[in-house]
């Protein structure tokens, strides 16, 4: 065992392969009994993979008891018991460039701005930025982060014994060449897109032609480059009621991937206006059954819903709680569904803007399900953006409250 000093948190692997550990640091006699319940209760969870020396519960966290994963716990541990309102996950912009066309992309109002990409030193600083902040999964996303030209060496830049750094991607680039450079890099995993389990319908979609085999194929390279893969997909209330739900999970089990993430529909980017496609209450719990049950099946792959883990039952809105989120042109916000920027990178201090966030009437008080789903927030802050202004929204120069 290792020994990790803020807490004093020791843990380590049995010959079982459970995680097991103690609290020796200052807050011992108050944590011992939570500490011991939550290894208890995260011993029963499905273990995706064994990597860098711990269990993987989720694509989306490091491993424990890696020294990133420890990290993350004693984050949750800090968060709890002192009030530390500390991210642990960034998602980052690395670049526009994308040969998809998607019909529903979240980013597609950002681009509008037309800035400057950050250089590589500036995106390098901003990884320093986060994991001091205390962040410790770092998802890179786009456009199409494997167009952009550095991509390797950014990941390369994260040490794994800080965060763990993962990537959106449609999976078309996802080439033998670029899988290898990737697990060479220090990629622990990757999420590749699939809207539909119908191909000419998922290449509809998305706005290129064979595209779904080019996923698929690139799916299979980066488990053979070792790295970790799962599907990314969502589930409108026609999904669900038709079975493409169902059959994507299905799909994730017969190509083998660690884990799919099926996020329910946020009115954002090209559909901001679409509120429509927002699920009910009811809707949402169903979906989070169906999928809870394909969770619990050991030979299927993990799943994570948005529906559940944003609602009332799970950890509610991470946007500007357990999250934030950057541009490709360094605005910061609360997440990439939100188009509200609260600074810039090239600009001021990721602390600073960070703390801006946080001191936000919006966000300084936990929020129980997704804001940008919210009537009432969208009303105050989204409604109000006013028009022709680019994405996202400069709130912080407004003093909007």
């Amino acid at each position: 065992m290792e020994h990790y000093d803020l807490l004093g948190l020791e843990l380590g692997l049995n010959d079982s392969g459970l995680v097991e550990g103690k609290v020796t640091g200052f807050l011992a006699n108050e944590l011992s009994g939570f500490f011991d319940l939550y290894l208890m209760k995260l011993n029963t969870n499905k273990v995706l993979a064994v990597k860098r020396g711990g269990n993987v519960y989720t694509c989306f966290l490091p491993p424990l008891p890696s020294k990133a994963g420890v990290k993350d716990l004693t984050r949750k541990l800090l968060r709890k018991f002192l009030n530390f309102r500390i991210p642990s996950t960034c998602t980052l912009s690395t670049t526009y460039a994308c040969q998809a066309k998607c019909v529903h992309c979240s980013a597609d109002k950002n681009m509008k701005k037309r800035g400057r990409e950050l250089t590589t030193e500036e995106f390098k600083n901003v990884l320093d930025q986060a994991i001091e902040l205390g962040v410790v999964n770092i998802t890179l996303t786009g456009g199409e982060p494997l167009l952009r030209k550095d991509i390797f060496e950014l990941i390369k830049h994260v040490n794994p014994d800080d965060a763990n750094c993962m990537m959106f991607s449609n999976g078309e680039y996802l080439t033998e060449e670029n899988c290898a450079k990737l697990a060479e890099a220090g990629l622990f995993s990757v999420m590749v897109s699939i809207d539909s389990p119908d191909p000419e319908i998922h290449d509809k979609y998305r706005g290129v032609k064979g595209l779904f085999d080019k996923a698929i194929k690139g799916i299979e390279r980066a488990k053979k480059a070792g790295i970790l893969v799962g599907i990314s997909t969502y589930a409108t209330r026609e999904d669900y009621k038709d079975g493409s739900l169902e059959r994507i999970l299905e799909l994730g089990k017969e190509i083998g991937v660690h884990e799919v993430v099926v996020f329910d529909p946020v009115p954002t980017g090209k559909l901001i206006d679409n509120m429509d496609m927002i699920l009910s209450m009811e809707e949402k719990e169903e979906i989070a059954k169906l999928t809870n049950e394909y969770r619990m099946r050991p030979d299927y792959p993990g799943v994570i819903t948005q529906s559940w883990i944003n609602g009332p039952k799970g950890s509610g809105c991470f946007a500007g709680n357990e999250q934030f989120y950057m541009t490709a042109y360094g605005d910061i916000c609360p997440c990439d569904f939100t188009p509200l920027s609260f600074g810039n990178i090239k600009d001021e201090s990721l602390a600073t803007i960070w703390n801006r966030i946080l001191d936000h009437p919006a966000y300084r008080e936990k929020c129980n399900h997704c804001r940008m789903q919210d009537k009432e927030f969208r009303a105050k802050y989204i409604d109000t953006i006013p028009e022709n202004v680019p994405f996202p929204y400069e709130i912080f120069k407004e003093n909007q409250v």
